[in-house]
């Protein structure tokens, strides 16, 4: 399950967005508006959206080029059979 992503250190590259297969990350607005010689910019970050809908296929932490995403997997007790 998708625990934690280092916004402070995030490029807002969208990568971890597009590559969810379960739409867990949302990229939005940051708190403000860059501005940039006339234009108005928005920063983009990602958000953990639906961390429930996370399936721990592990590809927003393996494309990510900052790597600060943090997905831990998800364990159960399980009786084994042997």
């Amino acid at each position: 399950m998708i625990e934690h992503i280092e916004i402070e250190k995030c490029t807002g590259c969208g990568v971890c967005d597009a590559v969810c297969p379960a739409d867990v990350i949302h990229m939005e607005p940051a708190s403000g508006p860059v501005p940039v010689a006339g234009l108005r910019l928005t920063n983009l970050l990602p958000v953990i959206k639906f961390r429930e809908h996370c399936i721990t296929c592990f590809s927003c932490e393996i494309f990510c080029p900052e790597r600060i995403v943090d997905v831990h997997p998800s364990v159960k007790n399980r009786p084994r059979p042997w």
